[in-house]
């Protein structure tokens, strides 16, 4: 990941869009997760609900996974010794 990019992403984050947009997912996947207890009745539709919801932890855990690549690229670069 190229500097500009993690910054872009940073950005974003802090960006209240983002926090509504995350607000929002964390609720869907709450009423996705009590729903389906009633109303998956066949295993089809409960592992749909499972698809789901793996989809939206997915993406809310996007900005930890960003911070933790940079913070590991950064920690990369930082242990090549310069000739």
């Amino acid at each position: 990941m190229e500097k500009d990019d993690y910054e872009n992403l940073v950005d974003m984050f802090a960006h209240p869009g983002w926090r509504f947009f995350t607000e929002f997912l964390t609720e869907l996947e709450d009423v996705i997760t009590k729903s389906a207890v009633d109303n998956a009745i066949s295993n089809d539709q409960w592992q749909y609900c499972r698809g789901q919801t793996h989809q939206l932890r997915s993406i809310l855990g996007y900005e930890n996974y960003v911070n933790l690549a940079w913070d590991e690229s950064q920690r990369e670069d930082s242990d090549v010794d310069p000739l």
